[in-house]
């Protein structure tokens, strides 16, 4: 299969999924789109023969974050009514505009620039590891620790609490 297909496979793919994660009503839907999104990204990052990018991307976005975000949207979505969106057309319009517009100007720079002489970085998988828990490992701890809070964060805006309990007199006085 040539090489031109895949990438337009994965690419269509990492498009719709971005396509799903931004129009989609349900918060759910939209959080499986992130997820394709994420997954078509990942299979380009194979296509550039960057296995580690790769990888990172599935453990990393798809099997954390999103799992994340799959976890706070359904510990924090409540069973009231639905919201209703409204769209003005006028800002539709312009949003087309400016979307389309960036994406020819995107499409000019892609289609003028020669990536097949691009200097390729060599660098091996064991020399990215050291370098992750050397010299970043400061943030990359700041990282897991941002994660936690969130975490802790929608754990408690999730918990319902209880009613509070109807003050009674003091001892010894009665309303008269």
């Amino acid at each position: 299969m040539p090489v031109e297909v895949i990438f337009g496979a994965l690419s269509l793919m990492a498009l719709a999924g971005a396509v799903i994660a931004v129009a989609a009503v349900n918060l759910f839907r939209a959080a499986l789109g992130l997820m394709l999104s994420l997954v078509g990204i990942a299979g380009l990052f194979l296509l550039q023969q960057a296995q580690f990018l790769a990888i990172v991307q599935v453990l990393v976005y798809v099997g954390g974050i999103s799992v994340l975000i799959v976890f706070a949207i359904m510990l924090t979505e409540r069973g009231g009514p639905a919201l209703r969106v409204t769209v003005n057309p006028r800002l539709t319009f312009w949003a087309v505009l400016v979307g389309g517009g960036l994406a020819a100007v995107l499409a000019l720079l892609l289609w003028n620039s020669s990536l097949k002489d691009s200097p390729r970085a060599d660098v091996a998988a064991r020399d990215l590891g050291i370098s992750l828990l050397n010299r970043y490992l400061i943030p990359f701890e700041a990282v897991s620790l941002l994660l936690l809070v969130a975490l802790i964060g929608a754990l408690l805006i999730a918990r319902e609490e209880p009613p509070l309990p109807s003050p009674s007199p003091p001892r010894g006085e009665r309303g008269g």
